[in-house]
């Protein structure tokens, strides 16, 4: 009974088993080329060898640590304000900070169960100039008979 193969079971096998092979060694070297930042993608038109790495003028080789990025200075600046007395209001909290320049965004945290104050809030400034005179004349300053934290707000 003829099932079509040419060769006997030992040549299917032979075959099967350098194919399986092949596959390793191109998983592999894939693996290789994107540990080393390349995408081992269809070579280029052009490349002569797809498994050689471009050249790099030593000139071009810059060490060090990376810039930090810039903070930006002029925009809205947040601030978190501590140790609120639980009848404080979000028109106290906007009142107490106006003088240092423009508000734009203030809110007293409240909770959820009782709906008082859970003793902080957050005040925005336009400019961060203000943010930075607020921070210093309020930060250990008194409202509502509470010393008050004031400081930079941090990202979640």
């Amino acid at each position: 009974m003829n099932r079509g193969y040419v060769g006997g079971k030992r040549q299917r096998e032979a075959e099967r088993d350098r194919k399986k092979k092949d596959k390793q060694d191109r998983l592999q070297r894939n693996r290789d080329l994107r540990a080393r930042g390349i995408d081992p993608g269809e070579p280029e038109p052009g490349d002569v060898d797809a498994n050689k790495l471009p050249e790099i003028p030593l000139e071009q080789i810059e060490i060090g640590v990376a810039a930090r990025p810039r903070h930006n200075r002029t925009g809205p600046t947040k601030l978190f304000v501590g140790g609120l007395s639980w009848d404080t209001t979000t028109d106290d909290l906007r009142n107490a900070f106006l003088k240092f320049g423009p508000v734009s965004d203030v809110a007293v945290v409240l909770d959820r169960a009782t709906g008082r104050s859970r003793g902080f809030g957050f005040v925005t400034f336009e400019a961060a100039v203000d943010a930075g005179e607020a921070i210093k004349a309020m930060n250990g300053a008194e409202l509502d008979g509470r010393t008050l934290k004031v400081n930079a707000a941090e990202a979640r």
